[in-house]
């Protein structure tokens, strides 16, 4: 069945759901079978092909600190955005050992109202 969806013969795949709030989720798929032509691909953010996505987290510097631990690099040093609808948020692209990129953004922090 595999092939079907993938267009990819003999595929095996493991398969992990990251379920997101508003019934959102995220597939994760690790192609077990072929591993014949299997390669790593350094594409850039801004290469035809090249693909990530965006999760917010509530403290970036700790997700930078776990995902270190399993071979995550970040791309450059966190970032505040200035301008534009992102403005205030913090972000950074990793990529893992295999070249997939994540973006992590942190919002920013909102100043406690004191009466």
């Amino acid at each position: 069945m595999a092939k079907e969806i993938t267009g990819v013969a003999g595929a095996e795949i493991k398969l992990a759901v990251v379920k997101a709030p508003g019934g959102h989720k995220i597939e994760l798929l690790e192609y077990l079978v072929p591993l014949a032509g299997k390669r790593h691909v350094n594409l850039l953010p801004c290469d035809v092909g090249h693909v990530h996505v965006a999760l917010i987290v509530d403290d970036l510097e700790d997700v930078l600190e776990r995902i270190a631990k399993f071979g995550w690099k970040a791309a450059g040093e966190p970032q505040t955005i200035k301008s534009g609808p992102n403005a205030g948020k913090r972000v950074v692209y990793v990529r893992d050992p295999d070249g997939t990129t994540i973006e992590f953004m942190q919002p920013p922090v909102k100043p406690v109202d004191s009466c």
